[in-house]
């Protein structure tokens, strides 16, 4: 977040969620980039429900400028896509009604997807700490000379 969530303001965020088959729901106001098919609803007093299901207490977080919320997958199920490439976008609501209410899209307007290295990725990182770690172990001590 941009600055400290300040929990005694009314609002609260949403978080949409394109499990596979997101909707271009919000072109009609130029934001092509927001897709989603699901929406977690986050209270600023740390409930949240996902498409009308509530998330047991203690799933919210809310700590200045940090926002976690913990959903069991199996309120997010699959429409076509893999875990790993659910795409999500957060908005911040001042209240119910239409997008007049939504005070901003972040990240830019965009979807992020979830980060989830490749196996790839890992080995190729672990092989260069192993390379590394030989070429330390391997480098003579400098001589003192008097």
């Amino acid at each position: 977040m941009a600055g400290a969530i300040d929990t005694s303001l009314p609002g609260f965020y949403a978080i949409g969620v394109n499990t596979g088959t997101g909707p271009n729901s919000f072109a009609s106001i130029g934001l092509g980039g927001v897709r989603f098919n699901q929406v977690i609803a986050v209270q600023k007093a740390g409930t949240a429900t996902v498409s009308g299901n509530s998330l047991p207490s203690g799933a919210v977080t809310i700590s200045g400028d940090l926002l976690s919320v913990l959903v069991p997958l199996s309120l997010l199920p699959s429409t076509g896509f893999a875990p790993e490439q659910y795409g999500f976008n957060i908005w911040p609501r001042s209240g119910a009604g239409g997008t007049e209410v939504i005070s901003d899209f972040a990240p830019d307007n965009a979807t992020l997807a979830a980060a989830v290295p490749e196996p790839a990725t890992w080995a190729t990182m672990l092989a260069g700490f192993g390379v590394l770690g030989l070429a330390l172990r391997r480098r003579r001590p400098a001589t003192a000379t008097a």
